[in-house]
C-alpha cells in the first residue's frame, strides 16, 4: 500500500482511530534504529528531495510553483 493510498483512507477513520495513528506515526518519526531520539528536522531530511518530477528549486520557490508568486 502506498502513502497516497493510506492518506486517502484517513478521512474514513474515527477521531480515536486518527489519534491512535498519529501517536504511532510520532513514535516512528522520533525513534532511530539504534533506539535514540531524532528531531523532526532529521526526519524531514530523510525525505527531502524524494519526490520525482519537482523542480530543483521547489522548496525555495514553492509559492511560485503553487500560486504563481514571483520567484525568490
Amino acid at each position: 500500500m502506498s502513502a497516497q493510498d493510506i492518506i486517502a483512507e484517513l478521512p474514513k477513520l474515527s477521531q480515536p482511530d486518527l489519534e491512535s495513528v498519529e501517536r504511532r506515526i510520532q513514535e516512528l518519526l522520533v525513534t532511530k534504529p539504534n533506539g535514540s531520539k531524532r528531531s523532526w528536522g532529521e526526519a524531514l531530511i530523510e525525505v527531502a528531495g524524494s519526490v520525482p518530477g519537482l523542480p530543483a528549486d521547489f522548496a525555495q520557490n514553492h509559492d511560485h510553483c503553487l500560486h504563481g508568486a514571483p520567484k525568490q
